[in-house]
């Protein structure tokens, strides 16, 4: 496992090894998960495994939260920058942007292609969808960096689910009015989620 090693002023060596280096890659994989949907369906016939991605997002998910708890494993401040400069995780985040293109592209051609029900067909276009929509996650951290080729990479990732706007509003509105009344993006002192979605969604430009 690669390690990172900053040196404190007072001489102090902080070291930090990231153990989950590796286990990145599933987030590389993560968004080609409903052809794992499309293949068992094309190998059994059986439509019921359009619910397999839900299955993994709603259930499977969230136990294996609970199950593993609170990842202690953080990054100190002193060695944030190595990171940022590590070229492995960049590598990483460049290779989802085309993997959310093909998983769209793949799933409206096997819903318009395959003989499916018509409630097999909204199980794709929700799949699809929610897929799409991990695609905002990538925009961010994109649109965060400095570069040209990071910025242009976020404007391209953020289109797939019609999310173009993010990486504007995002950087020049939430960041710039974050937790005041202006950012309609910065949840009020005990709103629930329900009722900050009412809110948010209609009142982001």
């Amino acid at each position: 496992m690669k390690g990172y090693t900053a040196v404190l002023p007072g001489g102090q060596a902080v070291h930090y090894v990231d153990r989950k280096r590796w286990l990145w890659l599933l987030s590389v994989i993560y968004p080609l998960q409903p052809f794992i949907a499309i293949w068992l369906h094309f190998k059994t016939g059986s439509e019921l495994w359009f619910l397999l991605p839900f299955a993994t997002s709603y259930i499977i998910a969230p136990l294996l939260d609970w199950a593993i708890g609170e990842d202690r494993n953080n990054p100190p401040e002193e060695v944030v920058m190595q990171l940022d400069q590590d070229r492995y995780y960049r590598r990483l985040t460049y290779a989802v942007v085309p993997l959310h293109l093909i998983t769209l592209l793949g799933c409206v051609w096997y819903a318009t292609t395959a003989s499916v029900s018509w409630w097999a067909f909204v199980l794709i276009a929700i799949i699809a969808g929610i897929t799409s929509g991990l695609a905002i996650n990538t925009g961010h951290e994109l649109g965060h960096k400095n570069s040209k080729i990071e910025k242009l990479l976020a404007k391209v990732v953020l289109a797939i689910p019609a999310y173009g706007h993010f990486s504007i509003e995002h950087n020049r509105g939430h960041h710039k009015d974050v937790s005041t009344p202006a950012d309609p993006a910065s949840s009020r002192m005990g709103e629930s989620i329900f009722k900050f979605a009412r809110r948010e969604i209609p009142s982001t430009p």
